[in-house]
């Protein structure tokens, strides 16, 4: 029975994606890549809560609330809670900006505010070196998932089939298959959260009360958060908050979520309403210390959310379960893939070849695509602990560009040459802490200090240097596009 209904739900995904690439207006890259900016406020919402809530989510989270305790719950629903604030007012800015380039990706936004074809080139190689473990990580939380649920698909079959699904959402339509797949992925992974939390509230005697009772008499630590600066880590949890929640909307896959709204409007309406989406929070808590209590012990913390589904209800749930979160994983595979794609062949293969024709940078975002899938594939079969250690690196790469985009809209002294600088500096950075084992002063997040020198570098550098009478001209532009409040 689960193997029937996770099939189910797999077979189901492939039906909307084929159905998807109705309404399609063309092949243009435009098309491929931002759906030719069309999207409506039903869409532009799951397509932007489909890259954010990953199997990381529906795992992680639990895992880690099961293994550190109420510090990794305060982490987490601060830094997403602050950074819908932050998206209210960037986002549209970011759009704003995005239909003045004619963007199909941040490399396009950056490289077309500071008229510069290296900062293009840049922001495409960051953006790619730091979204492979992004991608990563979503094989290693299928590994958990196909290893730990029983259901007839072994982890290597189930990755070969979850990455042939992600191509062909991409093949068959472009941005288009995956945002309208996304509304049944968030139906799914909400049901699946509220379904463990509600069960774990039931089979307690006490109810949630009996949970937090249990887990405070056997584990008071687990319930608080220690205050101690740096030695408990706390300035390490709030470096991070403010990092994270500055960083939020600057990943690749953030930004071509955002340049497919038809409006601003929208994008500003979502970030009201997206906080709604944290309803499965608790339900996420609850689990997680409902296993804490009653299953002590997982050889994976991330195990949590699994291990209670498993032992306390029927196989058509636990089916369920496992097409939800496969579907998530593969939601986000197919986003990145094709985000890859993009910066491959617009924003490095672009500005090497200058002719190309739109078809030829089409062909190659799907075959960039479906390489850096292949690839994910291989060393999610050969190594897979290389990368699953390192998304909290991806993280603090990718927000490295918050700099020149912020700048970019309120800076007309920003110059490529403190940007570019800036970027290199704080990637350079993210490295040293990464790989020196020099520790980070006073127990900051390593990606807060190195945004920190990013700044100081680009403030510098645009001071000493001058810009360059497009990039103004392209400030004045944007300045002059009046926002719809």
């Amino acid at each position: 029975m689960a193997l029937a209904v996770f099939s189910g739900i797999l077979i189901l995904s492939l039906v909307i994606a084929i159905a998807s690439k109705k309404g399609a207006i063309g092949s243009s890259m435009n098309d491929v890549m931002v759906a030719s900016g069309g999207f409506g406020a039903f869409l532009i919402f799951f397509v932007s809560v489909g890259e954010i809530y990953s199997i990381g989510t529906m795992l992680g989270a639990p895992g880690s609330i099961y293994a550190k305790g109420a510090m990794y719950g305060t982490w987490f629903i601060c830094y997403i809670l602050l950074a819908y604030v932050v998206g209210y007012f960037l986002n549209p800015a970011i759009w704003r900006m995005g239909k003045l380039a004619n963007a199909v990706s941040i490399g396009d936004v950056i490289g077309w505010r500071y008229n510069s074809k290296a900062m293009q080139v840049l922001t495409a190689v960051i953006g790619i070196m730091f979204l492979t473990p992004w991608i990563q990580n979503q094989f290693a939380g299928m590994a958990i998932l196909f290893n730990y649920l029983d259901i007839g698909v072994s982890f290597g079959a189930g990755v070969v089939i979850s990455s042939a699904l992600a191509f062909a959402y991409i093949a068959i339509a472009g941005i288009r298959a995956p945002a309208w797949v996304s509304v049944l992925k968030d139906i799914l992974l909400v049901l699946a959260i509220v379904i463990a939390g509600i069960t774990a509230a039931m089979k307690m005697p006490g109810g949630v009360g009996g949970i937090f009772k249990s887990v405070a008499a056997s584990a008071p630590e687990m319930l608080t958060v220690p205050m101690e600066p740096v030695t408990a880590g706390f300035t390490f949890v709030i470096s991070t908050i403010l990092f994270q929640m500055l960083g939020f909307y600057m990943l690749p896959i953030s930004f071509q979520a955002i340049l497919t709204s038809k409006n601003e409007t929208n994008l500003r309406r979502n970030s009201i309403y997206m906080p709604l989406y944290m309803i499965m929070f608790p339900f996420l808590v609850i689990t997680a210390y409902f296993a804490f209590a009653t299953i002590p012990g997982l050889d994976k913390p991330d195990y949590a959310l699994l291990a209670v589904v498993v032992q306390n209800l029927p196989p058509w749930v636990v089916g369920l379960v496992a097409g939800g979160g496969a579907l998530t994983a593969i939601l986000v595979m197919a986003i990145t893939a094709l985000c890859v794609g993009g910066l491959f062949s617009k924003n490095i293969l672009g500005v090497l070849n200058p002719n190309m024709k739109e078809s030829s940078m089409v062909l190659w975002t799907r075959a960039a695509t479906g390489i850096f899938l292949f690839f994910g594939v291989m060393s999610a079969l050969y190594f897979p602990q290389l990368m699953a250690n390192v998304v909290t690196l991806a993280y603090s790469g990718l927000t490295q560009t918050f700099i020149a985009i912020f700048f970019g809209f309120f800076w007309r002294g920003a110059t490529k040459w403190g940007i570019g600088a800036g970027m290199v500096v704080g990637i350079l950075s993210i490295f040293y802490f990464k790989f020196s084992g020099v520790p980070v002063p006073f127990g900051f997040n390593p990606g807060f200090i190195a945004i920190s020198l990013n700044l100081v570098v680009a403030v510098a550098l645009s001071l000493a240097t001058k810009a360059d009478a497009e990039s103004l001209s392209r400030f004045e532009k944007f300045k002059a596009v009046k926002s719809k409040i």
